[in-house]
């Protein structure tokens, strides 16, 4: 085995096995908050602590949609 083969391993054990579930708890973590915020306003009817929910909505959409959401 080279060199070349030896470190493509190693970068695709690092890849699966450190930076995927990373990502995975990352994203889960991301979208549980976002989730229990949504359920907590709908059943305590508290709102958000943003200064402006309607800006902050907007701000969310072009930060999800990039520049097509313009």
């Amino acid at each position: 085995m080279s060199f070349k083969d030896v470190m493509f391993y190693l970068v695709c054990a690092a890849t699966w096995f450190i930076l995927l579930p990373l990502v995975l708890v990352g994203g889960t973590s991301l979208v549980s908050y976002a989730l229990f915020s949504e359920l907590r306003e709908y059943f305590l009817g508290r709102t958000a602590k943003a200064l402006d929910n309607a800006a902050a909505r907007e701000m969310a959409r072009r930060m999800c949609l990039g520049s097509a959401g313009r």
